[in-house]
């Protein structure tokens, strides 16, 4: 019987079925995005494949590691709307990146150089989401919008942080004390923040407004403040730093501190001695006035102990008020009991930790604006607020519009508010590479300068 064609044709087609069906499937990688301006010899690599030149257009993958060279720069534009710019002499990649799921995410790398990002739908949605990794820090916006610029220190940043330096003013965000002395296990933690952990304290580490402080057994801190106010927190103590503005533009200069409980001894700074009314002190019983003053105050929450070694202190509550001249002690009670003053023993006991007048450390050179060493991250934030946070989770930074703050690899934060001349770099929102003196002009050094 002679075969039928197309019982011939129909056995090859099952077996061409099933054999696409047993092919294992390749999927190429996946576009995240395209270049819409290139200039200059760049490239990008996926793990594995031949590098490929950048050119606009160019389609850019998951996975795809970015590397431009002197005087390049890419401007890569994301799926969901972000873009960053790659600038010169730079090493980025894209680790992950999702804006379609119901998780979307961004997980980018700057390994050297710098990048410039305007945020997309994936900040809208959770900027959590969106984050850029160096070596010292990790990068995030704090706005559903937010255009910033992120840097890693060369040899040659030195010379631009010094410029900004010397424009820098004090801002809420600036340091507000660093620790000149210290003695067993200190900690901080901000309470503004949240997601903030807990962190261990140095010598030299910084301290914000906002930031809790909490002391254990057989140990103390002593901190400068920038007006020249110290202050030693005894052993088994916890204090607040509620608010503490200092030369901050169009802020009246200010300190409130708050001891929950424990001790601490102060010294004034200049804050105090120009304005009695701008210092205080509050804990659970009395609220601390100064005079120009050196004082111990101590609580348990329920009583309070205070002693003037130098100048007059003023204690009240809702009893009343009593001063304490220098020489004199008080003990209140409670928040209904008035104050009580007598003339201090002579072999009254002293506290364990050191008064804050035997520390000699120089306000002006602790608290010098310094510009960032090579390897450091700096973020400038130009639109919105960003956050930057050291690799090792001890120190986060809000970046506000206008501020620029750097972080070293050992976790130590500082920021700049620039004055308003030095506080427009170019963004990759202005998308306007055309030279007429906006993104970018025919010289990527002049169009670049500043982010």
């Amino acid at each position: 019987m002679p075969i039928q064609p197309a019982k011939i044709i129909k056995s090859y087609g099952l077996w061409l079925c099933l054999l696409i069906v047993a092919l294992p499937v390749y999927a190429g990688p996946q576009v995240v995005g395209h270049i819409s301006f290139a200039k200059g010899s760049n490239a990008a690599q996926l793990p594995g494949a031949a590098p490929r030149i950048l050119g606009k257009d160019t389609e850019i993958f998951q996975g795809d590691n970015i590397q431009t060279t002197e005087r390049s720069f890419v401007i890569v534009e994301f799926t969901d709307g972000a873009k960053v710019t790659v600038r010169p002499n730079s090493n980025f990649s894209i680790d992950h990146y999702d804006s379609q799921s119901g998780q979307k995410t961004a997980q980018l790398v700057l390994y050297q150089g710098g990048a410039n990002t305007s945020t997309g739908a994936i900040a809208k949605d959770n900027p959590e989401n969106f984050q850029i990794k160096t070596p010292t820090a990790t990068v995030k916006p704090n706005s559903e919008k937010a255009e910033f610029a992120v840097h890693i220190c060369d040899k040659d940043c030195e010379e631009k942080g010094k410029k900004a330096a010397a424009n820098a003013v004090r801002t809420e965000q600036s340091v507000v004390a660093r620790v000149v002395d210290i003695k067993g296990e200190v900690n901080a933690i901000n309470r503004a923040d949240k997601n903030a952990k807990e962190r261990p304290l140095s010598l030299g580490k910084p301290l914000y407004n906002s930031d809790t402080l909490l002391s254990e057994k057989d140990s103390y801190a002593l901190l400068i403040f920038p007006d020249g106010e110290k202050i030693t927190l005894q052993a088994d103590s916890e204090m607040d730093i509620k608010q503490y503005s200092y030369k901050v533009s169009g802020k009246k200069d200010q300190v409130l501190f708050r001891l929950a409980t424990g001790g601490l001894r102060a010294l004034t700074g200049s804050i105090g001695k120009n304005d009695h009314d701008a210092f205080a002190l509050d804990t659970p019983v009395a609220t601390i006035g100064i005079r120009g003053t050196g004082t111990d105050t101590s609580t348990d929450g329920i009583s309070l102990e205070h002693s003037t070694w130098e100048g007059l202190s003023c204690v009240r509550n809702n009893a009343g008020e009593r001063c304490v001249p220098e020489g004199n002690s008080c003990t209140v009670s409670g928040f209904n009991e008035m104050p009580v003053v007598f003339i201090t023993p002579p072999n009254a006991p002293q506290p364990a930790a050191p008064r804050p007048d035997t520390n000699k450390s120089d306000p002006e050179k602790v608290f010098e604006e310094k510009p960032p060493a090579e390897g450091d991250t700096s973020v400038k934030a130009t639109k919105g607020n960003a956050i930057i946070k050291s690799i090792n989770g001890e120190n986060t930074a809000l970046v506000e519009e206008g501020d620029t703050t750097s972080i070293s690899s050992d976790g130590d934060t500082s920021t700049l508010s620039e004055q308003p001349e030095d506080t427009t770099p170019n963004n990759p929102s202005d998308n306007n590479p055309s030279g007429n003196g906006d993104s970018f002009d025919d010289d990527a050094d002049n169009s670049l300068e500043g982010c």
